[in-house]
């Protein structure tokens, strides 16, 4: 009998997976089966990318305050979208795959610099390499966020484009795992837990095994999946806010089952050809990204033309390590203005969390 190639081996897997009921009983078993599914499909992408030269995905450098990355199905309007909200000049037309490299674009708005990406579109099995997939696939993992973008004749594929990004590691609206491995020289697996677990000691314990994980302390924050668990030993999932467009909007009806296509995410409808709802949009990339601005005052002049541009939840000890200023280094105290201060010139603690359009004053 032939050896099972590794997509075989992963079929042959999920259909245990399946097969199996899931009870007290079972669950290290579909644990261990799930695991060893992860692995494989983390194995067929490596493959896949050194036959097809090894590099990795496509080669692409951000820069700006934020990138943000188009991902949809051949010919739904992506390089018309990206040239109408930047400076790119991403090649139209009405055929498929007209789009074959990734092509950057600029977005500026309310003083930030947003880089977004257009790449080729997708197709079902990109995740495994289908159609340069597994390349436009790793160009979205390394995004802030993602937009899944389709029109009226495509919105039923939105369901298999969210899986392709699913079978690539990217968790979509989703946070990491609130579990840390602390590997040790001896001693087994050891298991502490926050509150209590659905999962048994003896499911996480034989998951570490699975990943190679004979000595450890494992320490559980929340009360986790199977799936989450695997991904907590898998290391390399990418946990992003993604958007759901409808190009073309105006072009035909709606679907009435809309929500439950888009698995009851509110998509934004839009015509990218025809300038309609753009703003929204950019609103919309805007408050999914998360950032705000912060002005510096200096003697009593605030300059409000050129903001720093930061994600929300960054104290001011945060902001200053990457923030390039003269005499950082003998800065003593923090003076707030504006939106977050109780009151003008409130002077606060490094460790205080700006809000949009807070007004910083640095006092040496």
């Amino acid at each position: 009998m032939p050896d099972l190639t590794l997509e075989q081996r992963i079929t042959q897997i999920e259909d245990e997976i399946r097969k199996t009921p899931y009870h007290k009983g079972t669950e290290h078993h579909i644990g261990k089966l799930k695991a060893r599914a992860a692995k494989l499909k983390d194995e067929v992408i490596e493959k896949k990318s050194k036959s097809s030269g090894g590099g990795g995905g496509y080669a692409v450098k951000k820069t700006g305050d934020a990138t943000v990355v188009l991902v949809g199905p051949p010919s739904v309007g992506k390089s018309t979208l990206l040239n109408q909200l930047t400076n790119a000049d991403s090649k139209v037309a009405s055929y498929d795959f007209t789009t074959l490299d990734v092509i950057p674009g600029m977005l500026d708005y309310n003083g930030a610099k947003i880089q977004i990406f257009d790449v080729p579109g997708i197709l079902t099995g990109a995740a495994s390499g289908k159609g340069r997939g597994r390349e436009v696939l790793s160009v979205a993992r390394n995004a802030d966020l993602i937009v899944v973008i389709v029109d009226l004749k495509t919105v039923n594929k939105i369901p298999s484009l969210l899986n392709e990004l699913y079978e690539a590691g990217v968790r979509i609206n989703d946070t990491p795992p609130r579990v840390r491995v602390i590997k040790q020289s001896s001693g087994g697996i050891k298991v502490n837990s926050i509150s209590t677990l659905r999962l048994s000691e003896d499911t996480v314990k034989e998951l570490a095994n699975e990943f190679r994980i004979p000595n450890a302390e494992i320490i559980i924050k929340e009360d986790l999946s199977i799936d989450r668990l695997v991904d907590s030993f898998m290391g390399n999932r990418a946990y992003l806010p993604y958007l759901i467009v409808v190009n073309k909007s105006d072009t035909g009806k709606l679907p009435k089952d809309i929500l439950e296509i888009t698995k009851g995410e509110n998509p934004i409808f839009l015509s990218a050809q025809n300038n309609i709802n753009l703003d929204e949009f950019k609103k919309m990339i805007w408050e999914k990204l998360s950032l705000i601005r912060i002005y510096l005052k200096e003697d009593e002049v605030v300059d409000k033309e050129d903001p720093l541009i930061i994600k929300y939840g960054k104290t001011i000890n945060e902001l200053l390590e990457k923030l390039a200023i003269r005499n950082k280094d003998l800065i003593k105290a923090v003076r707030v203005f504006g939106k977050g201060a109780k009151y003008p010139g409130q002077e606060v603690s490094f460790n205080f969390v700006p809000e949009d359009e807070t007004v910083l004053q640095f006092i040496y």
